[in-house]
């Protein structure tokens, strides 16, 4: 926990504008709720953004967690230099094809960014990227399902919602803010990790 809040310290969620670790520590707490209680899972959790948001190596994580973490923490980082629509479409099929940690990872993961969204004022919510955004995230859920039922439950509960307010904003678009914190890290979607470089 402590490794990964000095790998992400001063670096704040773009669309919340607080500070970025809060989505580390809710999808570990997702997955510190599931049963049985798993230590490797857990820890990957905190650490799933290091590799590709921070100057953390995979050697680091190997030196400091040993191979089971850092193995599951790899499986979950994208490739360096790859963007957009590869990005998008290489997370769904390698989800896909991974086992049920990278599954339970991805699906909190979803989660969290998910909810991130929810509720953001008028002048900072995306309907359109949100919308791109939640589209993506669902294809991703649905590689995952099967596993937790209770968590995909809650995904699903928080899509829908996030579904209605982007109908609600696409209908009555407001007035932009321009002025945004200043220390965003840079996430592949609004919220998350893909968190979540464009719309993780």
């Amino acid at each position: 926990m402590q490794f990964a809040a000095r790998a992400h310290d001063g670096v704040m969620r773009e669309d919340r504008g607080d500070a970025y670790f809060n989505h580390l520590a809710e999808v570990a707490a997702m997955c510190a709720e599931l049963e049985p209680f798993d230590a490797v899972l857990v820890a990957a959790c905190y650490l799933h953004d290091t590799v590709e948001d921070t100057s953390v190596t995979e050697a680091d994580i190997r030196a400091q967690f040993g191979d089971d973490i850092a193995d599951l923490v790899m499986d979950v980082t994208d490739p360096a230099g790859l963007k957009g629509k590869a990005r998008r479409e290489r997370q769904v099929a390698h989800t896909a094809g991974s086992g049920p940690r990278v599954k339970r990872l991805k699906l909190a993961d979803k989660t969290s960014n998910v909810e991130e969204l929810i509720g953001l004022p008028d002048g900072r919510f995306d309907a359109k990227g949100n919308a791109k955004y939640l589209k993506w995230a669902r294809r991703v859920v649905d590689t995952c399902r099967g596993l937790e039922p209770t968590l995909e439950a809650r995904f699903d509960a928080s899509a829908e919602t996030l579904e209605r307010e982007i109908e609600r904003h696409a209908a009555c678009p407001p007035q932009p803010i321009t002025t945004r914190p200043t220390g965003l890290r840079p996430q592949d979607g609004p919220g998350g990790s893909m968190s979540t470089g464009e719309n993780t």
